[in-house]
């Protein structure tokens, strides 16, 4: 599903959700594994892709998230996470993406292999120095608290973020909310907000609205990850707009876990005409086998928003990203203006 059709890539974007575990080159994990003599199932791209890509919508989100077993035990050095940051960078500037944050989760990424997680961010940060110059564009990071690995991971993780804000804009709170209540992980997430961070939280991706209503009142998060099934309760819609949060939507990623029925259904135009700041996004581009070319495809031509109307929603993503004004002013002017 990778688009590379001049009326999408020609646009300059900018994106702001998008997760480094989750966009590995599937050529980068057979290297990595003869290196590093990992086991896998085939050592033949178009084989391997087989177990390392959802092409299908899937019963559920916890069936994609099972996917990702293969890319976890790729990441197996800080010279391999540089790589795998430079071949993402470098992809993003091939679809003339501009303003781009990638996040990642320490705990969950570098637990694999026990890596040092400052070791990690450093070979993160060369790979984005270098991408920024070389294809002039602007790159920030965003480090994610996985619930599933318990609130002292939470804790974990918040403090690093804090202790690297030169180079960690903001905290994500990610994982099943079903199954780890928003509650366990409030006052690190509010920790994180008071030492300057910003905060976006996955929420309403699979879960009701009463899901994104919680998350609001406990966090006040800046922005919200999917939180597309708002669109079942006006007043939860009408909350988003009062409290000025943007959406960060990802259509295709949304399909394929089953979080909506059909692609036609994704209520990325609904909540769009409702005055919501939605925003689009690709979310694991490798392991969904898209990118972002693509979502704007989906978005034009089965959803039907008017190519001014993607404008628009990359004028959001740019409004609410996390990147510095002094930092990203300068790119937008230049491309986008």
């Amino acid at each position: 599903m990778k688009n590379f059709d001049p009326r999408y890539n020609d646009i300059p974007k900018t994106e702001i959700h998008c997760h480094l575990e989750g966009a590995i080159r599937t050529q980068t994990i057979i290297d990595i594994a003869q290196e590093y003599n990992l086991p896998l199932p085939s050592y033949e791209a178009h084989e391997l892709d087989k177990h390392v890509k959802v092409l299908d919508q899937m019963r559920d989100l916890e069936t994609v998230l099972a996917a990702f077993a293969i890319f976890q035990n790729s990441i197996t050095s800080p010279k391999v996470v540089e790589r795998i940051a430079w071949e993402l960078f470098e992809d993003s500037a091939i679809q003339n993406i501009r303003l781009f944050e990638v996040r990642f989760s320490p705990d969950w990424a570098f637990r694999g292999h026990n890596l040092d997680w400052d070791e990690a961010l450093e070979g993160i940060v060369r790979a984005k120095e270098q991408a920024e110059q070389e294809f002039d564009m602007r790159i920030g990071l965003i480090a994610i608290t996985s619930r599933s690995l318990g609130p002292a991971s939470c804790v974990r993780t918040v403090d690093w973020a804090i202790r690297h804000r030169e180079h960690i804009l903001g905290i994500d709170l990610a994982d099943s909310e079903r199954d780890f209540p928003l509650r366990e992980f409030v006052q690190p997430v509010r920790r994180a907000k008071d030492a300057g961070l910003k905060v976006t939280i996955h929420t309403g991706e699979d879960t009701p609205p009463s899901f994104i209503k919680e998350t609001i009142a406990l966090a006040s998060p800046d922005r919200i990850g999917h939180g597309i099934h708002a669109i079942e309760d006006m007043q939860v819609v009408e909350l988003i707009r009062e409290c000025g949060i943007t959406l960060e939507v990802n259509p295709w990623s949304n399909y394929l876990t089953n979080s909506v029925p059909t692609i036609a259904e994704h209520p990325l135009r609904k909540l769009f005409d409702l005055g919501v700041k939605v925003t689009i996004n690709s979310d694991d581009p490798e392991v969904l086998e898209t990118n972002l070319n693509n979502e704007y495809r989906i978005a034009h031509e089965i959803l039907g928003m008017r190519m001014e109307d993607l404008a628009t929603c990359n004028r959001y993503a740019y409004e609410a990203s996390f990147i510095p004004e002094t930092a990203k002013k300068r790119i937008w002017e230049k491309y986008f203006q």
